[in-house]
C-alpha cells in the first residue's frame, strides 16, 4: 500500500483533513486503512473513529498505545488486507517540542521496518491563518521528516496568500541550493464538510489573490 504520514501542530485541522483525504481517496476508488497514531489525546482517536465510520473504512487504534507500534501494525495490516492506502495520523506537536519531534522520526523509522519503501508521502497540515509562523513549521517538520506535500486548512473566505507565497519562495531557494525540490501544496481545506478538501491549483489561487 501507499503509506501516507500526516503531521501538524495542534489545532491545524490535521485529523479533520485526514477524514476529508480519506473521502477523496475513496471517491477515486482507493481502499483506505486509517492508523490512529495520535495516542496521546483520546479525543483525537475518537475523532478519527468518527471519520472512519463516516467513510466506512477500517481503523487500527490502540488506547494509550505507542504511536510507532500503532503505525507499524497499520502498515502490516494494510499489506495483509490488500489496502491501497494506509493513512497514518500522528500526535499534534510544536516544532519546539524536541522530544515529540524525535518521536515523529521514530514513527517514520518503524514504518520503514514494516515497508522499506515507506512512507511514500509525508504531509504537513498547516492552518492558513498562521501567518509567517507557518514557514517555521514547514522548515522544522521538513528537517525532521522530509516533507513531500502540504495541506493548507481554513482557507475559506478571503485568500490568505502570504503564507503560500513565503513557502513557495523557500522551496525555490532550497531547490537552487540543490537540497531538495519545493514542497508542493496538494490540497486546501475550505470548510468543515467532507467534500471541502480541494486540490490546490496555483494558477487559480494566484488569480484570486491578485484579483486578476
Amino acid at each position: 500500500p501507499t503509506v501516507i504520514m500526516v503531521a501538524g501542530v495542534n489545532g491545524a485541522g490535521k485529523t479533520t483533513s485526514i477524514g476529508k483525504l480519506t473521502r477523496h481517496l475513496s471517491d477515486h476508488g482507493a481502499s483506505v486503512l486509517l492508523a490512529a497514531g495520535d495516542t496521546f489525546r483520546a479525543a483525537a482517536r475518537e475523532q478519527l473513529l468518527v471519520w472512519a465510520d463516516r467513510n466506512q473504512v477500517d481503523i487500527i487504534s490502540q488506547e494509550g498505545g505507542d504511536p510507532a507500534a500503532v503505525s507499524f501494525d497499520a502498515v502490516t495490516a494494510g499489506k495483509a488486507r490488500g489496502r491501497d492506502v494506509v493513512l497514518v495520523d500522528t500526535a499534534g506537536r510544536l516544532p519546539t517540542q524536541l522530544h515529540l519531534m524525535e518521536e515523529l522520526k521514530k514513527v517514520r523509522r518503524v514504518v520503514q521496518k514494516a515497508d522499506p519503501t515507506a512512507p511514500h508521502e509525508v504531509l504537513l497540515v498547516i492552518d492558513g491563518n498562521t501567518g509567517q509562523n507557518a514557514l517555521a513549521q514547514v522548515k522544522a517538520f521538513d528537517e525532521a521528516l522530509g516533507l513531500t506535500g502540504l495541506i493548507i486548512t481554513k482557507l475559506d473566505g478571503t485568500a490568505k496568500g502570504g503564507v503560500l507565497a513565503a513557502i513557495a519562495r523557500w522551496g525555490q531557494e532550497r531547490q537552487r541550493e540543490g537540497v531538495r525540490g519545493p514542497v508542493p501544496v496538494y490540497f486546501i481545506g475550505v470548510g468543515e464538510q467532507l467534500e471541502d478538501l480541494q486540490r490546490f491549483h496555483a494558477r487559480e489561487f494566484a488569480h484570486a489573490l491578485l484579483g486578476a
